[in-house]
């Protein structure tokens, strides 16, 4: 789908119908601080993996009531432990 001038300037027509000349500034602004906040909670799950590992702890603990009745083996993609009945890996998903 291809925008040429015309659609731009159409589109550009409704906006200042529907808002108003007064308020396009106000819109500008408020978009331009949508993007910045996008883009500064982007950057902060980068931290993701260092969380992950919290989760994958969470996780063992969780597991660690049935570890007394189970036998564990590892995931052949990731190397995380789960029990012997286990289908899926809890950590990457992997089927068993």
């Amino acid at each position: 789908m291809e925008l040429g001038p015309l659609e731009i300037a159409l589109i550009v027509v409704a906006i200042v119908l529907i808002f108003g000349v007064g308020k396009l500034g106000q819109i500008g602004g408020a978009l331009g601080k949508s993007i910045h906040d996008f883009r500064k909670e982007k950057d902060r799950t980068d931290d993701l993996p260092q969380a992950s590992t919290a989760g994958s702890n969470a996780q063992m603990a969780v597991i660690q009531p049935e570890a007394r009745t189970a036998t564990w083996k590892s995931c052949s993609n990731c190397g995380f432990q789960m029990s012997e009945n286990a289908k899926f890996c809890m950590s990457c998903g992997t089927k068993i």
